[in-house]
């Protein structure tokens, strides 16, 4: 957060600059308000960039065995753009070298699910997908399972049919069951 503020104010200086000597290459005087126009106008171009741009950003800093599944918009009255734009503030990326599966419970897929947010720490958790019907429990590290390999007192959320990180778990490679190799 402090490379940003840092950023930004530099920005401003730099947009200050270059008006500034433009002016000065015309020969022509600098009036007193273009200045502070200048630096804000660069201040705020490299903000509303910054915001836009830190998902795509993050997301190409992520291992290729990191797929980003979902993307969650926010619109803020504080920054009117986002109602034409909304800008991306969170996403869920899937570890596909963690997701696992119990050989005899193929449609049962746990994976590891990285919950990002700008400016908060990634929260990584380990959530249960089925892939026969569209639901997902929430599970800690000590998943039980009965003698066949299906989970025992798990709390299923209903999803929709179509929830991408839900398709992107049971799209996964189908020949690992216990993961890489």
């Amino acid at each position: 957060m402090i490379w940003t503020l840092i950023g930004t104010l530099m920005v401003g200086v730099g947009a200050a600059c270059i008006v500034f000597i433009a002016f000065r290459a015309l020969g022509r005087p600098v009036p007193g308000w273009v200045l502070p126009a200048a630096a804000g106008a660069g201040m705020l171009t490299f903000h509303i960039w910054s915001d836009y741009a830190w998902a795509d950003r993050t997301a190409a800093e992520l291992p290729d065995h990191v797929v980003v599944a979902e993307r969650y918009t926010s619109r803020n009255m504080l920054q009117p753009w986002t109602y034409l734009v909304p800008k991306v503030d969170r996403f869920a990326a899937v570890d596909l070298h963690q997701i696992r599966r119990h050989p005899e419970v193929e449609e049962m897929a746990l994976a590891v699910v990285h919950l990002v947010t700008r400016w908060y720490p990634t929260v990584s958790t380990q959530q249960l997908y089925d892939c026969a019907s569209p639901r997902r429990a929430d599970v800690g590290q000590a998943l039980d399972v009965d003698a066949e390999g299906r989970p025992i007192d798990v709390d299923w959320v209903t999803l929709e049919p179509d929830d991408p990180i839900r398709g992107v778990v049971c799209a996964a490679d189908n020949e690992r069951p216990n993961g890489p190799a």
